[in-house]
């Protein structure tokens, strides 16, 4: 989780506690910073090749070992787009091409960041071979029968409405 400043980064005066547009923050009563507590921008590749989808397994925190897409950190000086491209090859080895953004929404992690934005690309990839890297423990395609109901059911809808782009 994010840690909070004890002291004013800029003039290192102690920060004080107070609603600041409408929320408590900590602020510096000397300078005006305001200790803001933003979200993590993250990108998610959904990846498709033709009608499955490449699922990575988690080696680390958080959620060590379980499955999910291919996702991390959007970098300084980086678009969400190539944070998406990025990721999918770092983790899978595989290249791709966004399709389109899927959405934005927001996850709360206790274990280890705190909250994230999660901006979520369709993103169609071709014949490369899968090579997991270093923070994933493995990595496949899955039909989309493999997966859970509720995953299943928006991805089969997402990949049937965008078809024509994944060809």
């Amino acid at each position: 989780m994010k840690e909070s400043f004890q002291y004013c980064p800029i003039c290192r005066r102690v920060l004080e506690l107070g609603v600041i547009d409408g929320k408590e923050r900590k602020f510096c009563p000397n300078c005006d910073f305001i200790d803001y507590k933003n979200p993590l921008p993250v990108a998610v590749a959904i990846a498709v090749k033709g009608k499955k989808v490449l699922m990575i397994k988690r080696g680390m925190a958080p959620r060590k070992g379980a499955w999910g897409p291919p996702s991390g950190f959007i970098e300084v000086g980086e678009t969400p787009e190539e944070a998406c491209l990025r990721e999918l090859k770092e983790e899978t080895g595989v290249s791709g091409q966004v399709v389109r953004l899927v959405g934005v929404s927001r996850l709360g992690d206790k274990e280890v960041y705190g909250d994230m934005l999660m901006v979520r690309y369709l993103v169609k990839v071709g014949d490369e071979e899968i090579t997991p890297g270093d923070e994933v423990e493995d990595a496949r395609f899955f039909d989309i029968a493999e997966l859970s109901d509720n995953y299943a059911k928006h991805l089969s809808d997402l990949i049937e409405s965008n078809k024509n782009d994944l060809i």
